[in-house]
């Protein structure tokens, strides 16, 4: 009996330390997803793009190293965007790995048609990668820019989050990623916006993509556009970044360049006899690059004068900005709204409902307080006029 007992243990404990392969995973099977391309077809159906990672060829005999193009891109449409997925793993015939997916490129004409439908998806799909960055393409479709994009790196992709991901120049750039821009599409008091993708030149049939303009959204929908000066005081406004670099016309043809840090900004909310107000108050270092003349920064009365221009400059841009953003998009990307549910908590909860419209109302006041510094460490007070000519 113990005999049998015995020889019952040992086939068990054979049996417990046996692998099996009912749960094994094919890697020849699998390809990385570096981009997710969202677009519109000519029959209105959604269009989807996939920007695949593809291994290169081993050296051949005789030392030849030519390789494949280090992506593949795959287009397939549907009413949904499981559906067009589905499409494109056979013809890849392939399963796709979005864990590892660097970005998601959204076209202007399906940004303005509404993202409704396409948000439940991305919460939905468990393997998405929520740390992906989101691009919004303005011109033709975004199969093309996936596809036909001149970057230094072999994967356009990665070029795209390597630049968005890098804070040290994040003024003109306004990188957002995946998990935020899905929450901002519904939040009544912090709108989304994206960086836009936009078509430079064309050289051999591959595109420079240029990543600078700004797209607005209002709820699900893409309200327009704001160029790198208006994304730059934007990013100000929203406490997304901290320095910057503009260019003020001092007097006819005469410009200097300024590097801008330590930008601070404060808003101050109040509400009087049921009207919202909203007082700005922007302080700043300004530090002079270059300048199409010369200076003489020695003269108190030459110094305060270009202090005086770039503070008319700064506020003049930041009031434009703000009526572009509020009364003609109507939208509020800067957290306005955030900042009075913070003082007002009460008071917030009748104004949250009508809050697009209630922006338009607001009384707001812009103070600027930007000092140049670093003056004296020029030679005599002189900064000596550019020489654009050589």
């Amino acid at each position: 009996m113990k005999l049998r007992y015995f020889k019952a243990l040992i086939a068990l404990s054979v049996i417990v330390m046996l692998s099996g392969c009912w749960s094994q995973i094919n890697f020849d099977q699998i390809t990385v997803v570096s981009a997710i391309g969202l677009d519109i077809d000519k029959n209105k159906k959604l269009e989807v793009s996939v920007q695949l990672v593809n291994p290169t060829l081993p050296v051949a005999a005789g030392g030849s190293t030519q390789q494949r193009r280090a992506i593949a891109v795959y287009t397939a449409s549907g009413n949904t965007v499981h559906e067009a997925i589905e499409v494109i793993k056979t013809q890849s015939k392939k399963d796709l790995f979005f864990s590892q997916t660097r970005v998601v490129v959204i076209s202007e004409t399906l940004a303005k048609n509404g993202l409704n439908e396409i948000v439940d998806y991305f919460w939905r799909e468990p393997n998405q990668n929520f740390n992906s960055w989101v691009l919004v393409s303005d011109d033709g479709p975004v199969r093309h820019s996936l596809g036909n994009s001149k970057e230094l790196l072999a994967v356009s992709a990665d070029e795209w989050k390597a630049y968005l991901k890098d804070k040290t120049n994040f003024t003109v750039r306004g990188g957002i990623q995946l998990y935020e821009f899905l929450y901002r599409l519904n939040q009544e008091s912090y709108g989304a916006v994206a960086p836009g993708l936009t078509p430079e030149s064309v050289q051999a049939g591959e595109v420079i993509m240029e990543i600078g303009r700004l797209a607005v959204f209002n709820g699900y929908k893409m309200s327009g556009w704001l160029d790198s000066t208006e994304s730059q005081i934007i990013h100000w406004l929203a406490h997304s970044a901290k320095t910057g670099v503009i260019q003020v016309k001092i007097k006819k043809n005469e410009y200097i360049d300024f590097v801008l840090e330590n930008i601070h900004v404060r808003m101050n909310p109040r509400i009087q006899n049921n009207q919202l107000a909203m007082e700005i108050k922007m302080s700043c270092d300004a530090h002079i690059e270059t300048s199409t003349t010369e200076i003489d920064l020695s003269s108190k009365e030459a110094a305060q004068q270009i202090e005086n221009k770039l503070n008319q400059y700064l506020k003049l841009e930041t009031e434009q900005a703000l009526h572009k953003l509020l009364d003609n998009y109507k939208t509020d990307v800067i957290g306005l709204g955030e900042v009075i549910h913070r003082k007002y908590p009460d008071k917030w909860k009748s104004l949250k409902p009508d809050w697009k419209h209630r922006l338009q109302t607001i009384d707001i006041s812009v103070h600027t307080d930007a000092h140049v510094k670093k003056a004296g460490l020029l030679i005599d007070g002189i900064v000596e006029e550019d020489d654009r000519d050589e």
